[in-house]
């Protein structure tokens, strides 16, 4: 594979990687705003009923911090192979 195809192809993970952490952004809001609704709403029913949603919320959130983790490592990843390529083109 050349040098620019190895860049291209770097290029669209790094793309993929950035709409990726954006969608999990944009879920991370929407479990906020749904944690917040079900914190508001805890007070006026049994506690029996809301605890169930509140584990299952948690239970999500942690699950898009584990991939944001995993996203994370990836973007760096990336950035090492293309600082790699750079050097070489450079070279």
């Amino acid at each position: 594979m050349t040098m620019i195809a190895e860049l291209d192809q770097l290029e669209r993970k790094i793309q993929a990687a950035a709409k990726l952490l954006d969608r999990l952004r944009d879920e991370n809001r929407e479990l906020k705003d749904r944690v917040r609704t079900l914190e508001n709403t805890a007070g006026k029913e049994k506690s029996s009923d809301w605890k169930p949603r509140l584990h299952a919320l948690e239970q999500e959130r942690a699950s898009l911090l584990d991939e944001r983790r995993a996203m994370a490592r990836r973007v760096e990843e990336m950035l090492v192979k293309l600082s790699v390529l750079e050097k070489a083109v450079h070279a």
